[in-house]
Parts: C-alpha cells; sequence; structure tokens
C-alpha cells in the first residue's frame, strides 16, 4: 500500500522520527544502586546477557535492543523536541515552561534520557494538565501513552494504577512505570519514549492499534484537547467498540484516491485536453509565423498584439 493511503499515515504514525537517543558520555562511572529498581538493573548489568530476544526470566531488568547513543548537540537537542513532544502529548510549551534544570542535568551527564523523562512527568506542567485536571482514568491511560507508548493492555492494569494512586500518590505511579522492567527493556536508559503501538510490539494484541489511534487521532493536536474523560474505559472494561475520529484527508490524498483504475476523474480529463489543445495551437502558430518571416513575409507579425488588443 502506498505510505500515503496508509491508516497510519491519517494518524500521524509514519510522520514521526523514529527512536531518539543521547548520552553525555558513552562510558559512564559506575555507582551504588539507590533504589531497588537501580539495584535490578545493575544487577542485570552484571550477568553479561545479550541484547535481543530472550527468555525474561533470566533478567526482565535489561534492554533488549539498543540504539546508539549520540554525544553531540544535534543529538541533544533531538531527544529535548522529542521528550517534550511525547511526554507532554505534543502540547506547546512556552519558553519560560521549559524545564531548563532538568535540560542542563541531562546535559551535562547528571541525568540519564530516563530519568529526565521521569522530571517531565513529575512537573507542574503534566501534573496541572494530565493529571489535576482529568478524571483518575484518563490520567492514567495518558501515563501508560507518555511513558510506555502504549495504550493500557486491560482494564486491571488501569484498576491497579488508580488503586496505587490514592495509596501511595501520583509520583509513584509515574516511579512504578518509569521503573518497569518493560520500560527498561524496551527504552534503556537513554532513548526517548515513542508511541509503539502502531506496530505488532510483542506482547500487545491488535486491539492496541485501535486503541492508540483512538487516543491519538491525528500527529497535529494535543492530548489536551482530546478532552478529560477516559477514552477507553467502556472498552478496556466491557469490549465496546472503540470511536475514532479519522483525520480530514489532505488535498492531494482526496485527489489521489478519487482516481479510478489509475485513471483522472472526467473532468479533469477534459481540462488536460483543453489545455493542450489550446498548447498545440498556440505553437503551431509561432511556427508559421516563424517560417513566414524566413521567407520574407511580415504580414503576420501584427497577429499577435491585434489577438491580445494592442
Amino acid at each position: 500500500m502506498n505510505a500515503s493511503l496508509s491508516p497510519k499515515f491519517r494518524f500521524g504514525a509514519e510522520s514521526k522520527t523514529g527512536p531518539v537517543s543521547f548520552a553525555a558520555s558513552q562510558t559512564k562511572s559506575a555507582k551504588s544502586a539507590l533504589t531497588n529498581a537501580d539495584f535490578l538493573r545493575s544487577s542485570c548489568s552484571g550477568m553479561s546477557l545479550p541484547f535481543g530476544p530472550r527468555d525474561h526470566s533470566e533478567c526482565p531488568h535489561r534492554v533488549t535492543s539498543r540504539v546508539l547513543a549520540g554525544t553531540d548537540s544535534d543529538s541533544f537537542e533531538q531527544v529535548i523536541d522529542a521528550a517534550y513532544r511525547q511526554v507532554f502529548g505534543n502540547c506547546h510549551v512556552m519558553e519560560q515552561e521549559r524545564a531548563s534544570a532538568l535540560e542542563a542535568q541531562l546535559k551535562d551527564g547528571r541525568l540519564c534520557v530516563r530519568d529526565f523523562v521521569r522530571g517531565l512527568v513529575k512537573s507542574d506542567f503534566y501534573r496541572s494538565r494530565f493529571y489535576e485536571s482529568v478524571s483518575p482514568s484518563r490520567g492514567i491511560e495518558l501515563a501508560f501513552k507518555h511513558v510506555l507508548g502504549r495504550p493500557p493492555l486491560s482494564q486491571n492494569e488501569v484498576s491497579g494504577c488508580i488503586e496505587q494512586q490514592a495509596r501511595e500518590g501520583f509520583e509513584a505511579v509515574i516511579d512504578s512505570l518509569v521503573d518497569s522492567p518493560e520500560y527498561t527493556e524496551v527504552f534503556g536508559a537513554d532513548t526517548v519514549p515513542y508511541v509503539r503501538a502502531f506496530t505488532s510490539a510483542a506482547g500487545m494484541s491488535m486491539m492496541n492499534f485501535v486503541r492508540i489511534a483512538a487516543m491519538e487521532q491525528n500527529f497535529a493536536s494535543s492530548d489536551v484537547s482530546k478532552g478529560t474523560d477516559s477514552i477507553l474505559q467502556k472498552n478496556l472494561a466491557s469490549g465496546s467498540a472503540l470511536t475514532i475520529h479519522v483525520p480530514e484527508a489532505l488535498l492531494y490524498m482526496k485527489t489521489s484516491m478519487s482516481w479510478s483504475g489509475g485513471n483522472p476523474p472526467a473532468n479533469y480529463e477534459k481540462l488536460w485536453r483543453g489545455l493542450a489543445i489550446v498548447g498545440a495551437a498556440h505553437l503551431a502558430g509561432m511556427l508559421v509565423n516563424v517560417m513566414a518571416q524566413m521567407l520574407g513575409y511580415n504580414g503576420l507579425d501584427r497577429i499577435p498584439a491585434m489577438f491580445l488588443g494592442l
């Protein structure tokens, strides 16, 4: 299928960049584990397991694929832009709303991309738009999308996070997602999360394509513009059908899709034939005039001027 006609293109799935990574230094000094998640990740790193698919029982807290992390300023800017777009749900961020302190820590190596993402999700900008002003179910489904790049797989996932949020608070839910084996396996420490439910990712059913399409809707709009109520709650709870608002097709896509059997519409064909006839008559007139002048006859010189009313 032509990429321009793909449903994924209409939702922006093929308009976004691929995984982007940044590391202030490729060789980081070892440090003591500060949390249980740090301990689990360092334990897995010490096992010298190869990258790629493996039995998850070996060690679920190790990245399965690695993108070579850039260290230059261009890679840094790409990561910053991708992180704001992904974590803040494509919201426009004013200069005074940027997390300047977190950016500085990422640039000089005090934070990795994973902890930069963690800081963005815990920021006042995020909390005011995706936690305090939305329903609990909506906040959880957005947290899954922004942090793990996918919708919730079941109502149990949503309910579990809501219970944890009521018990331990918003930041505890975010820590559980960022420190989850899934996040580590897919994104590691240096890659910005990205929406991955448009493809057949391991462990996810094809229904997640429909769910992420219902949440994403299009590439240009932000998650704030899609309301404060959960989009997936009824589908997750009872399997009811989701309403997907397909974005308006671009004009050139409408035109190309109106062709039948590789042929343009009848009106377009008439217009093309008319223009071809006019152009051919004009060229023929020029040729006759040139030949007359070559034979020494200049009586046709005034015809173009007379035609134009000059």
